[in-house]
This record gives structure tokens, sequence and C-alpha cells, in this order.
């Protein structure tokens, strides 16, 4: 062994051996799979050996906590979630994980570029539930969607006409020239959907967020 190779093996492990064998970031020691341990010097001194520092300058990190520490890979902790998309369909990529996603949630941290990531590489990020907690409501929403849609309530007037009434609003789905349109409280909306399917769907989401109701209410076709 090489006299300067010596010298930073024996300063490396006494560093690692002030800091308990571990990294101080992430707690992880050699024992663990894969794990590899090194010393981060927190201050540069010019023309000084890196074994000739005192040890009070120096933490053992572990390979990604140190290339996280000059910035070589992103943070592992401290973002914030800033923004979520619905793609429809799982054709995006988790910039961290590189996992297929259909949910895609925006997370920033000063010094970084934003990344588009999945609900549990979110979470991880930010250290919370956030990401979690949103996904739970979604699916509470689309579970409530697929439930209205394929309602036993939906009573079929004839080859064309579907209706069901809720919140005191009787809603039809009729046939108009592009596909279906929706009808309620006889008024008939200007949007049509190619299909039985989208309409009904687009019919949930103007119940469920009470647009409908407050439409109805203003051209005089609901009482309170």
């Amino acid at each position: 062994m090489q006299p300067y190779k010596q010298a930073w093996e024996q300063f490396r492990q006494a560093v690692i051996e002030l800091d308990g064998g571990r990294c101080v970031r992430c707690h992880r020691s050699e024992d663990e799979d894969g794990v590899v341990l090194q010393v981060h010097h927190k201050q540069y001194i010019r023309c000084r050996e890196p074994w000739d520092y005192p040890t009070e300058l120096c933490e053992t990190l572990c390979k990604g906590c140190h290339a996280r520490q000059h910035g070589l890979i992103p943070p592992g902790a401290g973002w914030e979630c800033v923004g979520f998309h619905d793609l429809e369909e799982p054709v995006g990529t988790c910039e961290l994980c590189g996992t297929s996603i259909r949910y895609v949630f925006l997370v920033r941290i000063d010094g970084w570029p934003a990344m588009e990531v999945g609900e549990i590489c979110c979470d991880n990020l930010t250290s919370s539930e956030l990401a979690t907690n949103h996904m739970d409501s979604v699916r509470r929403y689309e579970s409530r969607r697929r439930t209205f849609i394929g309602s036993s309530r939906w009573k079929i007037l004839d080859s064309e006409t579907y209706e069901l009434t809720q919140k005191g609003i009787c809603v039809q789905i009729v046939r108009a020239a592009e596909g279906f349109a929706i009808k309620a409280n006889d008024v008939i909306g200007r949007r049509s959907f190619p299909t039985l399917l989208k309409c009904k769907s687009w019919c949930f989401e103007l119940l469920e967020t009470g647009e409908l109701r407050d439409f109805l209410f203003k051209v005089g076709k609901l009482k309170t």
C-alpha cells in the first residue's frame, strides 16, 4: 500500500469510527447490503492534504448521501409539492425512480430543477403523506363516479333517453346531433359527447361540484 493511501485509509477509518460506523444522514452502516461509507469534508483548506484535517471538519456519509451533498443526485428530502396532474393513462414517468405513472406530482426544492414524480416518491421527498392523502381522495371520487355511471337508478325511457333524479334535479341523457347531451330540469346543455359513458361522466362532475345546481338555480329551474 502506498504511503498516501495508508494515511488516507487511517484517517477515513478514524472519522467513520467517531461517527459510530454509520452515515450521519441516513444512519446506515456497511453491514447493510450495498452501503459504502465515505468521508465528506465539510470545509476545504487550501493546500491541505485530505487526511490532514481536524476530524470535526469531516463527517461520515454513505455514497448516496455524499453524492446528494455535492449536488450529483437530487436531495432525498426537503422538497415541496406544488402541483398535481392526471394524465388519464399511465403514460408518464417518475423522474426519480423511473416508474410509469398516471398521476403526476410536481415537486421543487431550492437549487435543483423541479421534478415530476409519482405518489410514493412525492411522499418520500416531502416527508409527508400529502400525495397518499390526495390519491385517497381521488380514488374515492373515482369510486363515486363509477357508481353513478353504473347506477340502477338510471331509467331507460326509450332507446335514446336515460333519466335519473338526484338532489332534486331530474337529469336526462338525450340523443344529440353529434352523440349525447345532458338535459336537466328541461334545460338542454349545448355540449355534446361522443359516447353515453362520457356524457354520464360529465353529468357526475356537474352534480358533484354543484355547478349544475348553481346554473339551474340561476336560470330559475331549481328552487332552494
